[in-house]
């Protein structure tokens, strides 16, 4: 397995209703990809954080789902951000 935790960030746009663009997705991935490159976890062994589409729950976003062990999770603030990263990064695999 190349990445320990693969993140996905919805950053869908919707032209009419909630979605997890408006309501700061770019900043949420924004501030997990800085968190990572900071941590030294952005390599082979680490995490990886990636844009994504639409997972359906628009309302309660900016929503992320991490792989490999499929937990969802609905973050709010940069700091929600990189407690998620630091959790991570303290549970390889897991």
């Amino acid at each position: 397995m190349r990445y320990q935790h693969h993140l996905f960030i919805c950053t869908n746009e919707r032209d009419n209703g909630p979605c997890c663009a408006t309501r700061g997705a770019f900043d949420v991935l924004k501030a997990m990809k800085h968190a990572l490159r900071e941590r030294g976890l952005d390599h082979d062994g680490g995490i990886m954080a990636n844009k994504s589409g639409c997972f359906g729950l628009c309302e309660q976003g900016p929503n992320v789902v991490v792989y490999p062990r499929g937990s969802w999770h609905q973050i709010h603030t940069t700091e929600q951000a990189i407690a998620l990263i630091d959790e991570l990064a303290s549970t390889p695999g897991g």
